[in-house]
């Protein structure tokens, strides 16, 4: 499903070096290490926000170095994105923001207000369709970004510090969410620095360290 080899990537230093591993499909794994150590850039290889410099990704069958601009946008369908800073429109309601994506692909509006309503009706918000973002709690934004992550229904879903702004209850309420949408069939992918995330839940975890890969344990 996710496959780095030799993977590295460079910008006024070396990020990442020579990364390889593989996450298989229906997974939920974590990716994990301080901060700075190249967390977020490896996700955003896996989504073509980036290039690697060297070696090769694949991703849902889709070879990250040879997709052209006009290309990456169907990558996407296939991969939503969990943004630790929200990422939501002030200006538009809950619904809207979920909804952004259907629109872009010229959905029809019935379809969008039938699968906006069921995702939103997942995450446990569907009776916040008409709220504004800044009317709504940390926790409660977050789980609007879950459900914009996946109304598209993509293969994989990509979490980058998921719960960095929560307090422990939200940070509960959101892993739980991303454990029933794995055990849907979703490919789960989490980047933290937060370690009891993952302790104890017997999912993989990679550790990065120094720009590599340190170790892969159970967590």
């Amino acid at each position: 499903m996710i496959q780095f080899i030799d993977v590295s990537k460079f910008y006024e230093d070396v990020v990442l070096k020579d990364i390889s591993f593989s996450i298989n499909k229906g997974e939920l794994a974590f990716i994990t290490g301080p901060s700075g150590v190249g967390k977020t850039t490896l996700l955003k290889l896996i989504y073509a926000e980036t290039i690697p410099d060297e070696g090769n990704i694949t991703v849902a069958g889709w070879e990250i170095r040879d997709l052209k601009q006009r290309t990456i946008p169907y990558l996407r369908r296939h991969v939503g994105v969990v943004f630790q800073d929200f990422r939501l429109l002030h200006n538009k309601t809950v619904f809207d923001n979920v909804a952004l994506a259907l629109r872009i692909h010229n959905m029809h509006p019935k379809e969008i207000k039938e699968d906006v309503n069921e995702v939103l009706k997942d995450v446990k918000l569907k009776h916040k369709t008409n709220a504004f973002p800044q009317h709504l709690s940390g926790g409660e934004q977050q789980r609007v970004v879950i459900a914009r992550a996946m109304v598209s229904r993509p293969t994989v879903l990509l979490a980058d510090e998921p719960t960095g702004n929560l307090d422990s209850a939200n940070s509960e309420i959101v892993m739980n969410l991303f454990k029933e949408i794995n055990a849907r069939g979703t490919t789960v992918l989490i980047a933290t620095h937060n370690e009891s995330l993952f302790h104890h839940t017997g999912r993989r975890v990679i550790y990065l360290k120094d720009t590599a890969i340190e170790r892969e344990v159970s967590g």
